[in-house]
């Protein structure tokens, strides 16, 4: 559905890892609150450009219906002039003085002008107001995308947080199992080789969190870009999404119809096509005669022979086109096939909500599949972790099966994380494959 969504999985944070890690931020973080996957949301909504440019390219389109409209509304227009001559002219007509002309002469006239009927105006009405609708969903689709990405966007930064604690905790083993391998060298326990492998393992250790702090500081960036607005120290883990019910996805079929009715990109699409239907018919309609109903007046101070400073006139005008050398017959062609070719779109576009919505279904029972078995990977590597790290103190096991463990536990640890990551971003594609928005909820357009 969102090719964003599914490219930019990769970690999030595991929530049975979140507890353990809150207590150690929480003291340093307190005053500051956290940011929550809603709102970010309403931030990335509120303040992106992609989302506020869907919004202007609406009222562009509402624009255009009044536009279209106003072809049924009357046209007026007064106008006024003053002419200033170095003489006048007057005649005597019979016994009377008339002037013809005078020194400063005014007048103005006024114009209106109706159209009484004229077919093209209905089909270019009708044209835009779809053109409008499907503009509305376009916009409402567009704030939906930025939405899910802001999503994606939060659990990406959420799981290199995550990641970046876990490499911390394993710099802190390794420094431990350092400290153990030197007191047992000095007290010649064991040998230097001990103590050598465990200096590899901590600057291993800290070759991983510099790195994964680095990943987290870009993600950081990337998700303030996509807001608008900085990004807080404290992310909420937002549990609901990953850890969905066991219901979500179920009865795939009435799922499908659902978001067919639900999502904003077929509606949109339906409208374009249905505004290219009504695009089709106008040629056709220039064949029928049109009629326009006009009024003049005028009025002068040089009232002439006449002896008639107003005059006025209405009637009604009628054009009729009746062979246009074929141009309109070719217009319509081309019309009807742009018309043809956007309801064979909207048609495949309906028929993939079916393919989106069944890969979404797969994604997340693989995803809910891969978590638990992740899980049960994490606490075998916890309990070989403590296990190796008890024999290495009791001088039963060497420095290189502590390092090893550690290792293990790191990278369960992780895969974990990913995992986790995975079943989030699998919710929010199967939200967005339903054409619902990122909390689940039916969004308005």
């Amino acid at each position: 559905m969102l090719s964003s969504l599914r490219g930019a999985r990769g970690l999030v944070a595991p929530v049975s890892l979140l507890f353990l890690l809150l207590p150690l931020s929480a003291g340093a973080r307190a005053e500051e609150p956290a940011l929550t996957i809603e709102e970010a949301i309403r931030l990335a909504v509120s303040r992106n450009e992609r989302a506020l440019a869907s919004g202007e390219r609406l009222e562009a389109a509402e624009a255009r219906v009044s536009k279209a409209r106003a072809f049924f509304f009357p046209d007026v227009e007064v106008s006024g002039a003053w002419s200033h001559r170095p003489y006048e002219r007057a005649t005597t007509v019979g016994s009377e003085q008339v002037v013809l002309s005078k020194y400063d002469a005014f007048n103005s006239t006024f114009t209106a002008k109706q159209v009484l009927f004229d077919a093209r105006a209905f089909p270019v009405l009708k044209q835009t107001r779809s053109e409008r609708d499907a503009a509305r969903y376009e916009a409402a689709e567009q704030r939906r995308i930025v939405a899910f990405e802001a999503s994606a966007a939060f659990l990406m930064t959420l799981g290199y947080e995550q990641v970046a604690a876990a490499a911390d905790r394993r710099v802190e083993l390794a420094r431990q199992t350092l400290a153990d391998a030197s007191a047992r060298f000095e007290a010649q326990i064991t040998g230097s080789n001990d103590v050598t492998r465990a200096e590899l393992e901590l600057a291993s250790a800290e070759r991983e969190a510099t790195r994964a702090h680095n990943e987290e500081q870009t993600s950081r960036l990337a998700l303030a870009n996509l807001l608008v607005a900085p990004v807080p120290a404290r992310l909420d883990v937002p549990v609901a999404l990953l850890s969905p019910s066991p219901e979500l996805g179920t009865g795939d079929g009435d799922l499908v119809e659902t978001a067919r009715q639900l999502r904003f990109d077929v509606a949109a699409q339906k409208k374009r096509a249905e505004a290219f239907l009504y695009f089709s018919k106008e040629p056709m309609t220039r064949f029928f005669p049109s009629l326009v109903g006009r009024a003049d007046g005028r009025w002068t101070n040089e009232a002439g022979l006449s002896g008639r400073n107003t005059t006025w006139t209405y009637g009604i005008d009628l054009s009729w086109s009746l062979f246009d050398s074929t141009i309109s017959f070719a217009e319509a062609r081309e019309r009807k096939a742009l018309a043809r070719a956007s309801a064979l779109e909207a048609q495949a576009l309906e028929r993939g909500v079916e393919l989106d919505v069944k890969t979404a279904l797969a994604s997340l029972a693989n995803a809910r599949a891969a978590v638990d078995q992740a899980g049960v990977a994490l606490e075998a590597a916890r309990k070989n972790a403590s296990e190796t790290s008890t024999l290495y103190r009791e001088g039963l096991a060497n420095a290189l099966s502590a390092a090893d463990a550690n290792q293990s536990l790191f990278e369960a640890d992780v895969a974990r994380t990913r995992e986790l990551y995975t079943l989030g971003a699998a919710v929010l594609d199967l939200y967005a494959a339903q054409g619902l928005d990122p909390e689940g909820k039916e969004p308005r357009p």
